[in-house]
């Protein structure tokens, strides 16, 4: 079986958008500061993590006479993915980066058993 995810357009840089929280709602200094990544790059990471979701479950065989409930579908979509990814469980892996222009940033995820 071959499972593609694709995700299109502007994806930010999660890495290089952080922010320090060093008080505490109510104002108090925190005895540790956190490193956080922004709350809008957050919500974009959400959001591209339901669209794979979304996408892993459009794939997902239903029927008229079934239909899958929510733990049926996890327990699926866990079942196609190696329980660890140690290098016994992914033999193989292939990235392959292009240039685009602004705005047509994304991925292509290709996921096949070998």
């Amino acid at each position: 079986m071959r499972v593609i995810l694709e995700i299109k357009g502007k994806i930010p840089s999660f890495k290089n958008n952080k922010m320090v929280i060093a008080k505490s709602p109510q104002g108090k200094p925190l005895e540790r500061p956190l490193l956080i990544t922004k709350p809008e790059y957050q919500k974009a990471m959400e959001e591209i993590v339901r669209s794979f979701v979304f996408q892993l479950q459009s794939v997902l065989p239903t029927g008229a006479e079934r239909i899958w409930t929510a733990n049926s579908l996890r327990s699926a979509i866990a079942s196609w993915l190696p329980a660890d990814d140690c290098w016994t469980a992914l033999p193989e892996i292939a990235i392959k980066g292009v240039r685009c222009d602004p705005g047509g940033e994304g991925a292509t995820v290709i996921i096949e058993k070998i």
